[in-house]
């Protein structure tokens, strides 16, 4: 074999070998990258099967980050608590749908500026501190602009007081809040009392959120008479369009029954007497609140917790007449006593 040969067969057998090596080379790494995926993936599947059921044995469980739960996906008991979310997202959005995102506290629409706005107070010994209390009033001054906030921030004002006064949720807050925007948006508030129109769409919160409370009870924490609560009331529902559920005597039962100091059996029978009347179609045309009453009479004379008529008139807010005749429907009909 000449000289020139054995230098082209060194050139093939070379080349081959690189291309060799360089396959070997890209399999190797494309091995690590996967047993690098799986020592990464390993930790959270050791996690997993380190959990069995004590209950049914199940090894299947459930790591829900938004409760911080572990839980059994075949029994549903709950394994861990308050367990750590070390995941990593690089969306504020998961496959299903649900927000993971941590931008600061949600907009508040109870709030005039919808709680966006930076505030400050003035506490303790400082230095200028006439300079820092003329800064403060200014940052107030300035959160307030235009015609508009400043009808929302004295309407929301009033609303505080209501909430508080009432002893209403969040819920009702917001409900509240959202119904005197919708009024306002529609040009609904000029030429009528901020204060009173604000009673209106609490009243109007409290019916949409089963929570209602009585013309009585809504006249008494404010000096709005009921008439005035009423005309509003309709003109806003009308106005709005709103549709509100049907108040039913049971939703008053609990509240009163609580303020009455009666126990949870008179409760549950007066429930159970206001849905046998409801049955039969006593309720219709008549106040809830009455029929609440009455039940509420009833159940205290069968269970031995009596109470006087004059005591849940006036917890209720109604008349002793109208809790008699009420009764005398009740008994009438379901033959109680």
């Amino acid at each position: 074999m000449s000289e020139s040969e054995n230098i082209i067969k060194k050139n093939v057998l070379g080349s081959k070998n690189y291309f060799k090596n360089e396959i070997e080379g890209k399999e190797y790494s494309t091995l690590l990258k996967n047993r690098s995926r799986r020592r990464r993936a390993s930790p959270v599947e050791n996690e997993v099967q380190a959990f069995i059921c004590p209950v049914c044995g199940s090894s299947e469980i459930l790591i829900d980050y938004v409760r911080s739960e572990k839980t059994c996906r075949t029994c549903g008991l709950v394994l861990e608590e308050n367990i750590i979310d070390s995941t990593v997202r690089g969306t504020s959005r998961d496959k299903e749908g649900n927000s993971y995102s941590q931008n600061g506290a949600p907009v508040n629409i109870s709030l005039h500026d919808g709680g966006m706005a930076t505030g400050f107070k003035v506490r303790g010994n400082l230095k200028n501190k006439d300079v820092w209390y003329r800064l403060w009033r200014l940052n107030n001054q300035t959160r307030v602009r235009g015609t508009r906030e400043r009808n929302l921030s004295r309407a929301f004002t009033e609303l505080s007081l209501l909430v508080s006064n009432l002893s209403l949720s969040k819920s009702v807050r917001n409900e509240s809040a959202s119904i005197y925007r919708k009024a306002l948006d529609k040009d609904l508030i000029r030429g009528r009392s901020i204060s009173k129109l604000m009673v209106a769409t609490v009243y109007i919160a409290c019916k949409s959120c089963r929570v209602p409370r009585t013309l009585d009870e809504m006249a008494e924490v404010t000096d709005v008479d009921k008439k005035t609560i009423g005309t509003n009331y309709r003109f806003l529902v009308r106005e709005l369009g709103l549709k509100l559920p049907i108040v039913s005597p049971s939703d008053y039962i609990p509240r009163f029954a609580s303020k009455l100091n009666l126990s949870s059996e008179v409760e549950v029978k007066s429930i159970e007497l206001v849905n046998e009347a409801q049955e039969l179609g006593l309720t219709s045309g008549k106040d809830p609140a009455s029929f609440a009453a009455a039940g509420l009479y009833a159940s205290s004379m069968i269970l031995g917790e009596r109470r006087t008529q004059t005591e849940i008139a006036r917890a209720l807010g109604v008349t002793e007449v109208t809790i008699r005749n009420r009764f005398k429907e009740l008994n009438n009909a379901l033959d109680l006593v």
